[in-house]
């Protein structure tokens, strides 16, 4: 059975959202009408000649700035299937061109957070290799015998060999799942998860909607509210007479009142291998303390604004209604720690 876990507050932060005074960054903007930026010039990238040798197909995921004249830049990877494709999408996204967003007749920047550039090979084959399947049974086979460190190597050794298409890389995350939820690594597991879910059309109902019940769990416990209803919604939407959506609905009820109320989000955050941290806000405001290791600056990447800060334990940020939904990206060193506090947006403004 599910139980919403209960959520543990900080008091440095929720007194820092309640009290400390907001760097007036910039003034509030006003919503009439916004055009949004329209692609007008798409440059493919080009295909790295080592994969195409070996038939390896992929895909990365990339978030990016459209500037006030549509052009692109800020550009962040934020996952791969293969570090092979992400040299060659960061030099396509560079590339693109934007009719301008506006706002009341103003050029005003957009941001495009998540988006996947896919690599894939007209004559590809279809299905797993029989290396691969052979690496993924055996890896199985130790994790049954909980030879977890066993395991871990051959999923090591798949990695480094690369993935060959989208029935590899999501048996891989299968794979890494196992190993996360052997480790008791959830947030790991969610992870890894999340992106098996991401290749829906390879799965048949029964089996995506039982890692998306495990997902939901795993948000749910991790306090991870936005991705829990976010989990929920796509399986209702796909499968809306499934019955673990009938389960999960009392759950993402309780999630969404929990949303709407005037009690903050917590969560604990760790910079991982990319130097940042990335997370969507539920609300309109923020706080970041408890900060252990070096936070180097922050950005708020939002449908309407971009902006860069340096990060300042305890200050608050609050989000103007009009620069749309937003999501924080942290960057520092690798394992520094922080906890942040998503807020409702009181009187002040950035």
């Amino acid at each position: 059975m599910i139980t919403l876990s209960l959520l543990v507050f900080s008091a440095s932060a929720l007194s820092a959202a309640e009290s400390n005074p907001v760097i007036n960054k910039t003034e509030q903007l006003h919503l009439n009408t916004i055009v949004n930026a329209e692609a007008i010039k798409r440059v493919p990238p080009k295909y790295p000649i080592s994969a195409a040798k070996e038939g390896k197909e992929g895909w990365v995921q990339l978030s990016f700035v459209v500037e006030p004249d549509g052009t692109t830049s800020n550009v962040i990877v934020e996952n791969s299937s293969n570090p092979v494709f992400e040299l060659y999408a960061l030099k396509s996204i560079k590339k693109w061109q934007y009719s301008p967003a506006t706002m009341d007749g103003k050029a005003i920047q957009q941001c495009r957070n998540q988006v996947q550039m896919d690599f894939k090979l007209s004559n590809a084959p279809k299905g797993a290799s029989k290396w691969f399947f052979k690496q993924y049974r055996l890896a199985n086979r130790y994790l049954e015998e909980n030879k977890l460190e066993d395991a871990k190597e051959i999923a090591k050794k798949i990695e480094e060999k690369g993935r060959w298409n989208a029935y590899e890389d999501m048996y891989y995350e299968i794979l890494y799942s196992l190993i996360a939820e052997q480790s008791k690594d959830n947030e790991a597991e969610l992870n890894a998860i999340k992106n098996v879910l991401g290749y829906r059309e390879l799965q048949k109902e029964e089996q995506y909607s039982a890692f998306a019940t495990r997902a939901f769990s795993l948000a749910v416990e991790l306090q991870l509210y936005g991705d829990a209803k976010s989990i929920f919604e796509n399986l209702q939407t796909h499968y809306p007479e499934n019955a673990n959506v009938a389960t999960l609905s009392p759950y993402f009820k309780q999630i969404t009142a929990y949303l709407a109320s005037d009690k903050p989000l917590v969560i604990d955050a760790e910079i991982g291998e990319r130097d940042f941290w990335r997370y969507q806000l539920e609300r309109s405001g923020f706080v970041i303390d408890n900060v252990s290791g070096n936070l180097t600056n922050l950005e708020v990447r939002c449908d309407n604004y971009h902006s860069q800060f340096l990060v300042e334990s305890g200050n608050k940020w609050q989000i103007p209604e009009s620069w749309g939904r937003c999501s924080v990206y942290v960057f520092g060193d690798a394992s520094a720690k922080f906890r942040l506090a998503d807020v409702h947006h009181g009187e002040q403004k950035i």
